[in-house]
């Protein structure tokens, strides 16, 4: 079976100029600079599930949604039980 190649793109375009894009090679500025611990709890599935897309809802589908998402609930928690 051949392939048209009459149908495939001709080119990409030019790439992004360097000063339209950010560089990611640099670490993202942390705003809190406290040490960090791990925390492992065993839940049920469906809790894990739920928790982390309300997470994500929450604070977008990205790497530390359920960490800051885990710190709103403790603050929230630190506020009404003072």
């Amino acid at each position: 079976m051949a392939t048209n190649i009459t149908k495939l793109k001709k080119g990409k375009g030019a790439p992004p100029s360097a000063d339209d894009i950010q560089d990611v090679t640099e670490d993202p500025a942390r705003s809190d600079k406290s040490e960090l611990r791990p925390l492992q709890v065993r839940i049920p599935r469906d809790v894990f599930e739920a928790f982390g897309e309300r997470a994500g809802r929450e604070f977008g589908f990205e790497h530390g949604a359920k960490k800051r998402m885990f710190l709103k609930i403790w603050r929230e928690y630190l506020e009404h039980n003072k």
